[in-house]
């Protein structure tokens, strides 16, 4: 409703709106508090022998990421090596590249 609308309403109609907003105010007050409620019991908690056994899965895939990346480090400085080598002069002025 527009302003307009709303001053041209009869003293009857306005409280009627006022109560029916009143109302639905108050409903959606409980129904926050009920989801506020719900909200504060569904927080996760581990016990203390599962938190150990997620630091114990983190800490090895952490430790395999690491020797991934160290493995994967070793091989390409391998193949760099080998490239190197493959790109050396042959002797005769001009490279061998492979």
């Amino acid at each position: 409703m527009t302003d307009k609308e709303i001053r041209k309403l009869k003293r009857a109609d306005l409280l009627e709106i006022l109560y029916y907003l009143q109302k639905e105010i108050e409903e959606l007050t409980k129904e926050n508090e009920s989801l506020k409620n719900q909200l504060e019991n569904s927080k996760v908690s581990f016990s203390e022998n599962e938190l150990k056994r997620i630091i114990k899965a983190v800490k090895s895939a952490t430790r395999d990421a690491v020797r991934e990346t160290a493995q994967n480090n070793k091989n390409e400085s391998t193949i760099d090596k080998a490239n190197e080598k493959g790109k050396q002069n042959n002797g005769d002025g001009k490279t061998n590249e492979t």
